[in-house]
Order: structure tokens, then C-alpha cells, then sequence
């Protein structure tokens, strides 16, 4: 087998970088723990828990490098990022390592002898050897045993499946609490260097009884068959009414795109009007998780707070306490709008119905999500403004996804693009999605229901990991204005 040809196909391969970096970690732990085996030595796998910055430990040296050795791998898709990048890396791993005597840099790319030299040159400044290996290097190891190579490379999907459930049978809350804590820790340092970008849903609105999206959807229904009888002199009781809606909701299939379809063409006029009545029946200014989201957007001294906001929400809350915060900010609702340099840009990239229109223009081409059509054109104009404000972000920022179930096909798909852009290969992805654990009623009682709560949130973490996202879990939602405040606070 062409053992250098198979891996680089992998760093190259049209899988995002976060899933070939996975495959690569798994062949390198397999192959390395076998290679050191035979020479009566250890490879430990170094938790993401443990505040170091390099991958594995090789407490007893490898080959000929005597001592404690860290090693660091890294992986890239864009060669010429390598001479800039990698002498970072390694001042980064010597401000964060202690009591190592050397360190392997391991690059899984195929290095000319002529950069591998400069960089090796450049890094014999620190207080510890410092060894650079390229793929050469990888193959060289990975020949000493080919068939387990050959096994193992051909069940790599298999083998990282199986660690993931290995790893949820035996999680705890410890697990999940460290994880959390190291996260907020990341947020906080991105924060200080004006780096976050929020992505807020409906759960953002939610406290300040906001209506929902079945609940818009459902009393549209309502308002429009009202409508269509009343222009008949036809009467007709509210639970009856009900009864109607609940039965076109079933006929579309319960799709809300083509429920929205059916209500769009139903209403002749006053469609944005109706929208806002019902969205803004019951609402209320704010709620904690608000207050916390627009305190975080007050700039410190000489610091921009957060960059930027996109909101899937139509309401205007957002900027309702911005603006009772005096925090300078622009609504984004369409192409050609941009915010000025001293304001904070609220992206609302499905639509925005202010509760108050003054001031605001063309307000109805805004709503992109209310309709089957909208959302396909979402999908399908990559250069449409929301997705490239989108994925602009997605690409070049830190994002948090406050409020959001992250189950939307279109945003998925940016995220996949942006970490396809992505030409770094390292284990740490840049975005964050507060998320509510999953909990099995009983779960506390049963060791089984728990061990799967445990395996659930493995898998989860698994699949968002392949889009850049680390999940940051809560217990209960209310927790999360306090999880913002840690950050704001730092």
C-alpha cells in the first residue's frame, strides 16, 4: 500500500479538515502506540481537560530522544501557511509546557528540505530540543508494521464511531463541568480580543414571550381562516377555528415551509402586519438572557465588545435594549444596508419586523424565511448577502450559538463550507453552541438510561465537532445568562 499517498489523500480529501484531523490523530495514536511498544515504551493521548498544548506524551522518550517528550500535531491544506504558522506553534507549546525535555512537532505534510531547515534552525531558542518530523517521518513509523496500517486506515470511520461510544459509557458530569470550564476560559480570552460574533434563535426571545414559530404559524391560520369566512358572512366559534387550522397544518404535511407557502399566498394584504400582532401580543422588553446578551455587547475601554450579531429572530428586542444600553448598533435586514464603523451590526438574515416601522425601509423584502421560495433561495444563491455575511463570520471570527437548536439545513451548510475554507488542521475548533443536556426521565435511578445520556452526548459533540462547533452543555436554560455574564466579566 502507498502508505504517504493515502495520508496525504486524507489531508486533502473532501472531508472537512476537522474530520481528516480526527482520522489522521487516530491512525498516528494507533501506529505510535504500537511503534513504542516494541521498544518497551509508552504513548499517552493527552486529555483536552489537561491545560497543556501539545497532543501526546511520550514519557519515555521515542528512538534515540531521551526524557519526557511532548508531541503536538498539526495539518495543513494550504502549504505556504507553513513557515509562518509553525514557528508560532511552537512558542505557543513552550509558554504552556513544563517539565518536558523535548518536543515533537509532527506535520502530516510533505515538507522541501529547504523550509524543514529554516524551521528546524528557527526553533533551537527554547529550553528544550525541539524536533520537526513531516509525513516522511510518519511513513517511515508507519512501515514498521504495514498491516496495521492497512487495517486500520480501512476502519477509520468504524474505529472513531467506537471511541466516541467508548467515551460517552464512561462520561460523568465531571467530564462535561471540565469541558465547560475550559470553553469559557477560550470565550473569555476571544472576547478580550474583540473576536465574538453571537448567533442568536428564537430561544434568545423565548423568556420575553416572544411567539414562537408554531405559535405564529398556528394563529395565522386562525387570522386567515377568520378572514376567508367573515368576507362570507360566515360566523364561527375561536375552538372551531382551531379545530380548521390544526387540520391544514396536518394537510401541509406539518412542514412549516410549506405552511408558510399556504399562508403567504392565503393573505392579500397586511401579511407583515398580521406577523407582528401576533409576534408581539404577549411580549415583554426583556428577559435575563437578553440583558445578558446586549450587556456583553457594551464595549470595555478601547474594545469593541462583541463584533457582530446575526439574528434568525424578527423581533426587535435586541436593539430595544441596546438602545436602553446606549450601545451604538444599525439593523441589518437587507442588501446594501452596512453599519457604520462605531456601530454594532444586528444581521437579521430571515427577516425583521420591528414593533415600531419608523425609520425602516422595505421591511416586507425582508422577510427571506416566510415562504417555501425564500428559504430555497437561501439555499440556493451562494452569494445571496445573508449567507455571505454568514459565512464571513463563520470563517474569520469565534462564533456562540445562543438560542439555537443548530438543526437548520442552511446554516449546517455554511458551517460545513467554513470549515472546508479552513486550511489549518489542529483539534480545536473555534466556534462554541450552548446547548440544554438531554436527560432520560429516571436516568439518576437507571446506570443503562444513564450510560446512554452519557454516549448521546459523545455523539453529539462528535458531529458538531466536524462543523467547527464545540458544545458547551447546561443543565437548564436559565443557566445560560450567568454562562455570558462569566464571560462579559471574564
Amino acid at each position: 500500500m502507498n502508505i504517504k499517498g493515502k495520508i496525504l489523500e486524507m489531508v486533502n480529501s473532501e472531508y472537512s479538515v476537522q474530520y481528516a484531523y480526527m482520522a489522521i490523530e487516530k491512525l498516528i495514536t494507533v501506529m505510535m502506540s504500537d511503534y513504542l511498544a516494541h521498544q518497551g515504551k509508552q504513548f499517552e493521548w493527552v486529555s483536552m481537560n489537561r491545560d497543556v498544548a501539545y497532543d501526546a506524551w511520550l514519557p519515555d522518550g521515542i528512538d534515540d530522544i531521551p526524557g519526557s517528550v511532548a508531541l503536538e500535531i498539526k495539518m495543513y491544506r494550504n502549504g505556504r501557511v507553513l513557515a509562518s504558522r509553525l514557528h508560532e506553534i511552537i512558542k505557543m507549546v513552550a509558554s504552556r509546557s513544563e517539565n518536558i525535555d523535548a518536543l515533537i512537532l509532527v506535520i502530516v505534510n510533505d515538507i522541501p528540505a529547504a523550509v524543514m531547515k529554516q524551521l528546524q534552525d528557527r526553533s533551537n531558542q527554547f529550553n528544550f530540543k525541539v524536533y520537526i518530523w513531516d509525513v516522511n517521518k510518519l511513513v517511515e513509523i508507519f512501515e514498521t508494521n504495514e498491516n496495521l496500517f492497512i487495517e486500520t486506515y480501512t476502519n477509520l470511520s468504524k474505529a472513531l464511531f467506537q471511541d466516541t461510544i467508548n467515551s460517552g459509557i464512561s462520561r460523568d458530569n465531571e467530564t462535561y463541568l471540565l469541558d465547560k470550564k475550559k470553553h469559557i476560559q477560550t470565550l473569555i480570552s476571544e472576547y478580550k480580543n474583540d473576536n465574538i460574533v453571537l448567533f442568536l434563535g428564537a430561544g434568545a426571545s423565548k423568556d420575553a414571550d416572544i411567539a414562537t414559530w408554531d405559535e405564529l404559524i398556528s394563529e395565522l391560520f386562525v387570522t386567515l381562516i377568520d378572514e376567508q369566512l367573515r368576507a362570507k358572512n360566515i360566523d364561527i366559534e375561536f375552538a372551531d377555528q382551531q379545530k380548521i387550522a390544526a387540520e391544514i397544518v396536518k394537510q401541509n404535511g406539518d412542514s412549516p415551509l410549506l405552511q408558510t407557502r399556504f399562508l403567504r399566498n392565503g393573505f392579500t394584504d397586511r401579511f407583515e402586519a398580521h406577523i407582528g400582532n401576533i409576534l408581539y401580543k404577549n411580549a415583554k422588553d426583556t428577559s435575563d438572557l437578553l440583558e445578558e446578551i446586549c450587556y456583553l455587547c457594551v464595549p470595555d475601554r478601547g474594545k469593541l465588545g462583541i463584533r457582530a450579531i446575526i439574528n434568525y429572530n424578527f423581533d426587535d428586542l435586541v436593539e430595544k435594549n441596546l438602545k436602553r444600553l446606549r450601545v451604538k448598533h444599525h439593523s441589518i435586514y437587507g442588501e446594501g444596508i452596512t453599519p457604520d464603523n462605531e456601530e454594532l451590526g444586528i444581521y437579521h438574515v430571515h427577516g425583521f419586523i420591528p414593533q415600531n416601522k419608523d425609520g425602516y425601509n422595505n421591511l416586507a423584502q425582508s422577510l427571506l424565511v416566510f415562504s417555501e421560495e425564500g428559504y430555497h433561495k437561501l439555499m440556493l444563491e451562494p452569494y445571496h448577502w445573508a449567507n455571505m455575511i454568514q459565512l464571513n463570520f463563520m470563517m474569520n471570527n469565534t462564533c456562540i450559538f445562543v438560542g439555537l437548536s443548530m438543526t437548520d439545513p442552511n446554516m449546517r451548510r455554511l458551517l460545513e463550507i467554513a470549515t472546508q475554507k479552513n486550511t489549518e488542521g489542529n483539534s480545536i475548533c473555534k466556534h462554541y453552541a450552548i446547548m440544554r443536556r438531554f436527560h432520560i426521565q429516571d436516568s439518576d435511578k437507571n446506570n443503562t438510561l444513564k450510560r446512554f445520556e452519557g454516549v448521546n452526548e459523545s455523539l453529539q459533540e462528535s458531529f458538531f465537532k466536524e462543523l467547527g462547533i464545540n458544545i458547551i452543555w447546561v443543565d437548564e436554560y436559565s443557566e445560560i445568562p450567568n454562562l455570558l455574564r462569566q464571560i462579559k466579566e471574564g
